[in-house]
């Protein structure tokens, strides 16, 4: 179980399976477990970094976190660590929003991109939905706000299906209040100033088709503003795909990021697709 010692944080990570390199970077508060339902089949393509953001899961803090480029910091010292010179990065939720910070604040790092259940822009309805989670954290005990996230996060069919076996919890056990309203920080100030939004990476933006959290039409306004980018809506997939559909999401993420002719063509309108 390796630790990596950086200059604002002692980072956990995972090291995973054969080939090229892609780095998982998770959602709110959740540790590298987040992966789980596609590690076992990703890993036989390729060599998986699974991070825990600083304060999340066994990482520590040496500082704070004030903003996404702070995290985005310590992706980029994981990798020099790692002597990793570009990678696949693919971010679901929360961890989307850093993976772009990352992609903008470092394209020489990037290979291709992944965005899944994310936006790049928080507009009235998506800031309001985040002011209510965190009016939730503030006020609910914490198991309560968990809940919250588990219905809001869930496809209702998959949720309905999930009532008769025992409860997954939305955020892994162990995961602490302090770690998910730091990160809720980060995501409030996250803003990137005009003209400064350039994803030059060939993307994969994927969302659910029941997201209650960050719903489909801003994950294809996000699409729209990346060049060389497709967009896929996962059907009867909620804000977690990874969990409700992996046999779907699986195969869709190695064919994107195995294909070296894929969407090389000069075309700055995104490719749309379901699944």
């Amino acid at each position: 179980m390796p630790w990596a010692e950086l200059t604002d944080a002692r980072l956990y990570y995972e090291l995973v399976g054969h080939g090229p390199s892609a780095m998982l970077v998770p959602g709110l508060g959740s540790t590298a477990r987040f992966w789980d339902p596609i590690v076992p089949e990703l890993s036989r393509r390729f060599s998986l970094i699974l991070p825990e953001n600083r304060g999340v899961g066994r990482s520590i803090s040496k500082r704070t976190p004030h903003s996404l480029s702070d995290l985005s910091s310590d992706l980029l010292e994981l990798l020099d660590r790692l002597n990793v010179d570009q990678t696949h990065v693919i971010g679901a939720s929360f961890g989307g929003c850093l993976a772009q910070r990352f992609a903008v604040d470092h394209p020489d790092r990037m290979d291709k991109l992944v965005l899944i259940s994310t936006a790049h822009r928080f507009g009235p309805y998506l800031t309001q939905v985040a002011q209510i989670l965190g009016q939730a954290l503030r006020r609910f005990p914490f198991e309560t706000f968990l809940s919250t996230m588990g219905v809001l996060g869930t496809a209702p069919e998959f949720f309905d299906r999930q009532q008769s076996t025992p409860s997954r919890p939305a955020l892994p056990p162990g995961v602490s209040r302090k770690a998910v309203i730091q990160q809720l920080r980060c995501l409030a100030s996250a803003r990137f100033d005009e003209g400064e939004y350039v994803i030059t990476a060939p993307t994969l933006v994927v969302s659910g088709e029941y997201d209650a959290l960050i719903p489909n039409c801003y994950a294809r306004k996000m699409a729209e503003a990346i060049p060389n980018s497709r967009f896929v809506v996962l059907r009867g997939c909620g804000h977690n795909p990874v969990m409700e559909d992996p046999d779907a999401v699986v195969p869709l993420l190695s064919e994107f990021l195995r294909d070296e002719q894929y969407l090389i063509a000069a075309n700055s309108q995104p490719a749309e697709s379901s699944a």
